[in-house]
């Protein structure tokens, strides 16, 4: 039973991080200068040895913000399952203020609350 219950936090937090994300890269389509912000903490966390297991990942997220368009950022990283490990090490936090990210947050709370 504990099995289930774990897999259905996870699944949550998966959900969580999925929306925190489709509302950040919304936000960068309308100011991709908050890149920017992005890039300097990828780059401080690059420069951290308790990162080092996320080097690949982190990398490709340097490579992605700083030179991919924000519509091929948004497939990879809003895709459910494929980007479920870039999502885990997102460097994305700077785009959005504390209280955007509460209303999102508080978004998706309502939204799964209303689901059967």
């Amino acid at each position: 039973m504990r099995t289930g219950m774990a897999s259905h936090g996870h699944a949550r937090s998966d959900l969580r991080h999925l929306h925190l994300h489709r509302v950040a890269i919304a936000k960068l389509r309308k100011h991709p200068e908050l890149r920017g912000a992005c890039l300097v903490l990828l780059d401080d966390w690059l420069g951290q040895r308790e990162h080092a297991a996320s080097v690949p990942w982190l990398r490709q997220w340097r490579e992605m913000l700083a030179s991919w368009t924000t519509d091929e950022l948004a497939t990879v990283i809003l895709d459910p399952e494929g980007g479920q490990t870039l999502r885990q090490c997102s460097p994305l936090a700077p785009v959005l203020t504390p209280q955007e990210r509460w209303a999102a947050l508080e978004e998706i709370e309502r939204h799964s609350v209303s689901e059967p």
